[in-house]
Order: C-alpha cells, then sequence, then structure tokens
C-alpha cells in the first residue's frame, strides 16, 4: 500500500496541494488502499474493522456487535419564541427554544453607533423561557433586520450584512457584551439569570439570509466567535446555518455532490458548494456545524452524511445542530396554488412531491388557503407525524440539538397573495395565537396535534441512553429501538414511495418484533384535533413476538 488516501477510489482525481498539506498535517495515512471505505476521514462504525485508519477498532460507539446504538440523548426544542408562550410550550417537556431571530438584531439593539446597547426584548426572552423551566437557549446574532432600513453598521442593507471595517470593533463589543450578559459567571450577568446561555449562531442562514459572499461572511464569523469566546470559555458558537434542500433528492454519493448542489435553484441556498467548504475549512471559527432542514424527514439522513463526509475530508469532527427544522413543505420557495407558466418563477417541488404532482397539489394547496377545514385538519395531523419522525431520525444520527418549527403559523404565507409560497410550513404552527401588536405578546387561544405529539414523544423518551434503527428487510418500514431505564422502546411507521394527499388510500405494513415479554403497550401517536392525551391498547405478544400493523402515523411500543 502506499498511503495515499485510496487515491482515485474516493477522489476520483488528483489531490490539490492544499490536501495533500493537510493530509500529511493531520499524519492521516490510508491502512487499506484497496477499500475505499477505509481511509483516515471516514466515521467508525461497528464492523470489527479500524474504519478509521487510527489504530484502534470500533472506537467512540457506545455498542457493537448485533446492534448498533446512537448514545448521546438529543436536545429537542422549539422555535420561534414570542412572548406569552413561555409557559404553555413548557409542558411539552423540551429543553430548547430560539426566539425569532430578527429580534435580536444588532442594529435593532443599538440603532446607531453612539446609542446605548437595549437589552429589554432580550432579557425578557431569557427571563421569561428560564423562568419557565427552558434550559437550552439559542440565541441568533444578526446584524440587520430584514424588515428594517437602519443598517448603520453593515457594508449593504441588501446584500452585505457584514459590519463596515470601521465598525467591526464595535460589532464585536455587541457580540461580547451580549454573550458576557447571560454567561452566569457572577460579572455584569442579567438580574434574574438562571443558568448560562450557550448557543449562539453567527448570522441566520447562509442562504439569502447571509447574502454577502464566504470571503466577507469570514470577517464577521471571526469577529464574532472571538468575541463571543473572549467572553464565555463554554460558550458554543456555529456558523451561519447551511441550507442545502433538494440538493439530496437523488441521495448522491460524495462523487456527486459538486452536481447536486449545482443543481439547486437559487432561491434556496444562494452560494456554491464551494464557499460552503471554504466556511467548513475553518473548523477553528465554529464550535458545533448549524444545518437547516427544509425537506422531507430522510432529508435529515443525507445531509448528516454529507457533512460527516466533509468534516471527515478535513480531519475534524464536531457536534452537528439542526436549529431549524421546518414542516416537509411539498412546494416551497415559490406559488403552489397554480401549475403552468414559467417554471422558474413557480415553487420548487420538495419529496415526497415530484414534478408529477405539481397538478395535483394545486387543489390541496387551494383547499387550505381557502381554510376548508378537513384538508387544515389533514396537514395539521400530517405536521405531528413529520415532527415526530424528524426527531426520532435526527436522533439516531447523533444530531447534538434540534429545534422544531413552527409555535404558532405563517400568517402572511396563508392567504391567498402568497398563493402558498411556503406549502405546509405556513400551516405548521403548534397553537392559535392573537398578537398583540404594539408588544408582541402572543395569547394562545388553542393548541393543535403537534403540540401534544410533542408532549408525547418526550414524554415516551426523555431520558433515553441509546438509539438504534432495525433493519426490518422493508425499506419502506422505519423502526427505532431506544432503551430508557434499562427498557427497549420501539417507534415505528410505514413511509409510501410517493405523495400521499387528503383522500389517498392509506398505505400499511404488518412488522413482527422480538420484544423478549408476554404483553406490550401501544400507543398511536396523537395526530387528531382535539386529542391532548395518547390512547394505550395492551398487546399480548405471540412467543414474545408483537405483530403490529402500522402506517403513516408512528407508534409507540413500549415494556410494562
Amino acid at each position: 500500500f502506499n498511503g495515499n488516501i485510496d487515491d482515485a477510489a474516493i477522489y476520483n482525481r488528483r489531490l490539490s496541494a492544499d490536501e495533500v498539506k493537510g493530509i500529511y498535517r493531520t499524519s492521516a495515512i490510508d491502512c487499506d488502499d484497496g477499500n475505499a471505505n477505509i481511509n483516515p476521514f471516514v466515521a467508525e462504525t461497528c464492523n470489527d474493522i479500524d474504519d478509521n485508519c487510527d489504530g484502534e477498532i470500533d472506537e467512540g460507539l457506545v455498542r457493537c456487535g448485533d446492534e448498533q446504538y446512537s448514545g448521546i440523548e438529543i436536545i429537542t426544542g422549539v422555535e420561534y419564541a414570542f412572548p406569552g408562550m413561555a409557559n404553555t410550550f413548557s409542558e411539552i417537556g423540551m429543553s430548547a427554544v430560539k426566539y425569532y431571530p430578527e429580534a435580536f438584531a444588532w442594529m435593532k439593539m443599538q440603532p446607531s453607533e453612539t446609542a446605548a446597547i437595549d437589552f429589554s426584548k432580550m432579557d425578557k426572552f431569557v427571563l421569561d423561557y428560564q423562568n419557565a423551566g427552558f434550559r437550552d437557549l439559542v440565541v441568533v446574532l444578526k446584524t440587520v433586520d430584514a424588515s428594517s432600513s437602519n443598517g448603520w453598521g453593515v457594508k449593504n442593507i441588501i446584500n452585505n450584512f457584514v459590519p463596515k471595517p470601521e465598525y467591526l470593533e464595535l460589532y464585536g463589543a455587541w457580540v461580547r457584551t451580549v454573550v458576557e450578559r447571560y454567561d452566569l459567571d457572577g460579572n455584569n450577568d442579567m438580574p434574574g439569570l438562571i443558568a448560562p446561555v450557550r448557543y449562539y449562531e453567527i448570522g441566520s442562514e447562509f442562504s439569502g439570509y447571509e447574502p454577502e459572499d464566504a470571503a466577507e461572511y469570514f470577517v464577521m464569523l471571526e469577529h464574532g466567535y472571538q468575541a463571543a469566546h473572549s467572553a464565555f470559555d463554554n460558550v458554543i458558537v456555529t456558523q451561519a446555518a447551511f441550507l442545502a434542500t433538494t440538493a439530496f433528492k437523488n441521495h448522491p454519493e460524495p462523487s456527486q455532490y459538486e452536481e447536486s448542489f449545482a443543481a439547486v435553484d437559487s432561491r434556496i441556498i444562494g452560494h456554491s458548494l464551494n464557499e460552503i467548504r471554504s466556511i467548513l475549512d475553518r473548523n477553528d471559527l465554529f464550535d458545533a456545524v448549524a444545518i437547516h432542514i427544509f425537506g422531507d424527514v430522510y432529508d435529515i439522513e443525507d445531509t448528516i452524511k454529507w457533512v460527516k463526509y466533509e468534516m471527515g475530508q478535513r480531519g475534524y469532527s464536531k457536534p452537528i445542530i439542526i436549529s431549524d427544522t421546518y414542516a416537509t413543505p411539498f412546494i416551497a420557495w415559490g406559488p403552489a396554488t397554480i401549475c403552468v407558466g414559467d417554471y422558474s418563477w413557480l415553487g420548487v417541488m420538495v419529496r415526497p412531491a415530484v414534478e408529477q404532482d405539481r397538478c395535483r397539489l394545486v387543489g390541496y394547496f387551494q383547499n387550505l388557503v381557502n381554510n376548508d377545514a378537513g384538508t387544515v385538519d389533514w396537514v395539521h395531523s400530517f405536521v405531528a407525524a413529520d415532527a415526530v419522525k424528524k426527531i426520532t431520525v435526527s436522533a439516531e444520527q447523533g444530531v447534538s440539538l434540534m429545534l422544531v418549527s413552527f409555535m404558532e403559523d405563517l400568517t402572511l404565507f396563508k392567504s391567498g397573495l402568497f398563493m402558498a409560497g411556503a406549502g405546509n410550513t405556513a400551516w405548521s404552527g403548534m397553537a392559535d395565537t392573537q398578537v398583540n401588536p404594539f408588544n408582541e405578546e402572543r395569547t394562545i387561544l388553542g393548541l393543535r396535534p403537534l403540540f401534544y405529539a410533542l408532549k408525547q414523544f418526550t414524554a415516551n423518551t426523555k431520558g433515553y441512553s441509546k438509539i438504534q434503527r432495525v433493519n426490518t428487510g422493508n425499506n419502506n418500514v422505519r423502526l427505532y429501538k431506544l432503551i430508557k431505564n434499562d427498557k427497549p422502546i420501539w417507534i415505528a411507521w410505514f413511509e409510501p414511495d410517493s405523495l400521499v394527499l387528503p383522500g389517498d388510500n392509506v398505505q400499511q405494513a404488518t412488522i413482527s418484533i422480538d420484544t423478549g415479554v408476554p404483553n406490550v403497550i401501544l400507543e398511536r401517536l396523537i395526530t387528531s384535533q382535539g386529542q391532548a392525551n395518547p390512547e394505550r391498547t395492551n398487546l399480548q405478544t405471540n412467543n414474545r413476538i408483537a405483530e403490529i400493523t402500522i402506517n403513516q402515523v408512528p407508534v409507540f411500543v413500549m415494556v410494562e
């Protein structure tokens, strides 16, 4: 063997000088030139093989053998938070929460270079949600509020949100002061602070929300990261989250990433894969990698695979945070209530929807816009199941923290004027609310199935120590096994190969689970309007085998 990282089998090209230097810097030596799955930049798996050529076998994995588990419990939470919602949403039992990002923009908190920083809104968020029991608060540090014309400190209010050179130190001082105020170190802390605020994102998303190019963004990221860590050693800083919806619709392999990213509609990303990779090159400027998931459930697996690949190519590993998780939209980034016209203007199809579904979806979204009761109930049921599936898959994939959207509907996008341009997402709120326009205070009028589904999921799984996907031999069947208090819990559902809409046949399958006990409890996920508590059924097993019929709605199987 020659130690050349599997040569063309991995790269399918000659390594650049920088890549060669990177290999020598990390002392990475390929230990099996004949196997492209064995090299220093892959993740270790349970197979009694030294996959990553570090001299150890199956290191860092909770359990190996017949079963492989992810052994770090995912931190889960909700977004976007507003005043008046904390106490009600604390009933879900999740520990994380994120406020609406625009609220804490630098230009909003400090409206001029000589103005004092106004902490009133951020203080209220921290106090309200910490007093309600939330402990993992996520704060987005944006420079500008998109709805405001005040951009005194940035290069361009339209297309470059990086601080002007003469205000970089002032920007750093703002970041440092914010982090210091909420670090609970006894020095200049907010009165009444209960726990440190650890999670900060430098910018909200590396897309149109951060339109500047990567070279410009680096300047802001570097100043923000250094300022945050100068205030609080234990702060967790992420880059502006990466969004790659539709890049993985065909489940590309690493050699196809360039092509798959290049095919993504510019309305989604707005930056090239090379720009994204240049940010990943600078792993000294973030403590975790943030991503956004606006696609279907299984977009999570492909996105995590890509992030781990990119980190592996660079010889490092960091926690992965999903700081925005939207309901699977079917269509987004453009009109969904028409299906003819300029395709560059129409909405983007998102799995499981495909182009052939576009005109069929017109009637569905028109019904939503027209507030058809049956269709609205259906989408509320869909987003409840969708969110629980996404948390389950993210947990199994080893995601560190995940935030679920939304605490209330995106009201504007429900109107006929916007033509359902955000897809299902606009109707994915967990609560019906009334807004006080003077102080943004919310009055909760009612709670949706998604609220109760998240509460049910948290009650059943919180405190789990291990999670794995169980191979059933059927790709449409998703079966996950968790260990909680030394007892197994299974979560199962059936995923059709194509789009399912109201009125379509319910597809299902029967699975067998070796439970090891004579009786189990079945609990279907709450997805019905008006249902606040789960319905439980006792099931007698046959020789400890439980036969269960599943459909698109997850079911919990629990041992008494």
